[in-house]
């Protein structure tokens, strides 16, 4: 009998015990929910390409059309710095070109679903707009020149993003869009790897990767790769330094086993998950999924 009551404390014990347990574990595990809520996740990049940018609408926050991207402009770092802007005769600036720094241009869908749809929006009036530095079609300025980028800046009142220089004496590489396609991207002892396709833009401001035509002759059978822009370097060369060359540390047999950009299935090329892949393959940490620091 005393064994039985000294078992019936034991059990009672042991459930208390067990019921403690899972009231622990659940709080636990409702901590661990709540830390994940509110802990930051950043969404993947919603890249376009080039081709489909240079173009495209831009209206302002009332609807109205003040023109369209006539091209997108980068430097070394992989910044957008520029869409140069053509705001159109009615608006008595038909000869003029603009450049608009990149930050003040704001995507209104950001998944872009309708491409009969696609535009971006510059949040000014059309009256103040007249009063834009702009300059002439057949006279492009050099946009690496801070004497050129002040008044641009300062007009539309956003922080110019610093151009990255290519040693002490050589100046800045800048680059447009339109330029780079068809560009040849070489091995750092010079053998080529491949030719720019694509240029894929992040729509907050850098560019996401490179799509290369790989392997293949004379364009028959070869295939188009895709390479973050970090894992490029890109410098200058020639007596003047008038010449610019892009290098892949890699080889033609690795690059080939890169991840495919499928022309057929444009989709695929701009989904987050497809991206981190790319980036993974090279080793490149994905710039949207680093947490700024306080």
């Amino acid at each position: 009998m005393k064994c039985m009551k000294q078992l019936s404390v034991v059990s009672a014990m042991t459930a208390v015990s067990l019921l403690a347990g899972m009231l622990t574990s659940a709080s636990a595990q409702e901590g661990r929910d709540a830390a994940v809520e509110k802990t930051p996740v950043k969404k993947g990049p919603c890249v376009r390409f080039a081709s489909d940018l240079i173009g495209m609408k831009v209206l302002n926050t009332k609807g109205e059309d003040i023109g369209k991207i006539e091209e997108v402009v980068i430097h070394p770092g992989g910044d957008v710095a520029y869409a140069v802007l053509s705001f159109g005769g009615t608006m008595g600036m038909g000869e003029k070109l603009f450049a608009i720094p990149w930050g003040v241009l704001q995507s209104k869908n950001q998944n872009l679903p309708d491409k009969e749809k696609d535009h971006l929006v510059l949040p000014m009036e059309k009256e103040r707009l007249k009063g834009a530095p702009g300059f002439d079609k057949k006279n492009w300025p050099t946009f690496a020149s801070t004497d050129w980028a002040k008044d641009v800046d300062t007009f539309y009142k956003s922080v110019r993003r610093a151009v990255e220089s290519v040693g002490r004496d050589s100046p800045p590489v800048i680059w447009k869009c339109s330029e780079l396609k068809g560009f040849n991207v070489q091995t750092p002892t010079g053998d080529k790897l491949g030719d720019v396709k694509e240029v894929a833009i992040d729509l907050d401001g850098h560019v996401n990767y490179l799509a290369l035509s790989v392997g293949g002759f004379l364009g028959v059978g070869d295939k188009v790769v895709a390479v973050p822009w970090n894992a490029l370097k890109v410098t200058r060369e020639g007596e003047k330094g008038d010449k610019k060359k892009v290098t892949l540390a890699t080889t033609k047999e690795r690059l080939e086993q890169a991840p495919v950009f499928n022309k057929d299935v444009q989709a695929e090329m701009c989904d987050p998950a497809w991206i981190a892949r790319v980036y993974e393959f090279y080793s490149v940490r994905p710039y949207w999924s680093q947490v700024d620091k306080d």
